[in-house]
């Protein structure tokens, strides 16, 4: 009877990976390990504990043979000694966790595809670091837990692109171009601010006598506003350094934050720009706008009154942010399973507030 591998994944992104490496994946099992094993995907998450931390032992599916190897594929960044883990498994349980984030988006499926084969190598023949370092090609390096009787191993991202590829992979995650249809009020006062700059021959001339230096200066400094504005009117910032939400976990976070929220409002920036030189185009004449500048109008000029128009729009638009859902806005700088980690997290806060029992420990999870 063969064993089997199973692949639990997470919805969205984790799960759409799954199916689209399914068909190799099955193949590159039976030809690496060498023996028939059936490939399963199924849709499940990875347990929380109360401080909104992963464990392994209360999400291993206690359905199936007792020599099927579980995989699980995860949004949720996971650390060790501050450095981000893309693959972990623990031999005890027959398990493994793959993390996206620490795989980056540069052939996002092959990379997992071969840390999931790798992984169950390693469980398999019970020697996981020729396969795991092999499978990300880097000069990444191998923990071992010693404590555990060398039952864990977890493959630790030893470079700083490391760190910079897990923020990119969390803000793939979060598809911060989403975050626009969020922002329903900071639109609304982008649009009408900006609108003015169609109409107001003051700007025109403005506009036209700003050089592309000082367009980009202001340009930076209304996504600065914005992006700053969102973050803390939405309350996006981190400000745990100790206890169960370290500095380390702390600073992942909120550069992503800041990174997620500011691509957003990067592509409103854009859409909007589009929008009101297209306005201007349609709406202001040519020779009117020569008239008006005293010299003769080019597509240049229409395209300085967009940029600085759109600027201003950008400026205003974050005071109507207060009029955004904040619920909506934390839908789109979150994963979904970072928005659960972060309920469980406040939740017991708020219960350790209130001076409520906490039923559920730990060591439940262990």
């Amino acid at each position: 009877m063969s064993r089997g591998l199973r692949i639990v994944a997470e919805p969205g992104l984790p799960t759409a990976i799954a199916n689209r490496i399914r068909g190799r994946l099955e193949e590159r099992v039976r030809e690496d390990l060498s023996e028939e094993i059936d490939v399963t995907i199924e849709q499940g998450s990875l347990l929380l504990d109360p401080d909104g931390e992963v464990h392994l032992g209360a999400s291993v599916p206690r359905n199936g043979k007792t020599d099927d190897v579980v995989i699980f594929l995860t949004e949720l960044p996971r650390l060790w000694g501050g450095r981000p883990t893309p693959a972990e498994i623990d031999l005890q349980r027959r398990a493994g966790i793959i993390s996206l984030p620490a795989c980056g988006v540069g052939r996002l499926n092959h990379v997992v595809e071969r840390l999931i084969v790798a992984s169950a190598a390693g469980i398999i023949h019970k020697d996981i670091h020729d396969e795991l370092l092999y499978a990300v090609q880097s000069r990444n390096r191998i923990w071992t837990d010693d404590s555990a009787g060398h039952a864990k191993s977890t493959l630790v991202m030893n470079t700083r692109w490391g760190w910079a590829r897990t923020v990119i992979g969390m803000m793939r995650i979060n598809q911060p171009w989403k975050l626009v249809a969020s922002l329903k009020g900071v639109l609304a006062a982008a649009v009408a601010t900006a609108s003015f700059g169609v109409f107001y021959t003051s700007i025109w001339k403005m506009a036209s006598a700003l050089s592309p230096a000082r367009l980009l200066l202001i340009t930076a400094f209304s996504m600065a506003i914005m992006t700053t504005w969102l973050i803390v009117a939405n309350h996006l910032w981190e400000t745990k350094s100790s206890g169960r939400f370290s500095r380390v976990w702390a600073r992942l976070y909120n550069s992503t934050t800041v990174f997620t929220v500011l691509t957003g409002v990067a592509f409103m920036y854009l859409g909007l720009f589009v929008v009101i030189f297209a306005s201007s185009m349609i709406v202001i004449d040519a020779g009117f706008l020569t008239e008006q500048l005293g010299q003769s109008s080019t597509l240049l000029d229409y395209g300085a009154l967009a940029w600085l128009s759109t600027s201003m729009g950008v400026i205003a638009g974050a005071l109507g942010s207060n009029a955004d859902s904040h619920d909506a806005i934390l839908r789109a700088t979150f994963g979904r399973r970072e928005q659960e980690r972060r309920k469980t997290r406040d939740e017991l806060d708020h219960d350790e507030a209130e001076g409520e029992d906490i039923i559920v420990s730990k060591e439940d999870f262990e």
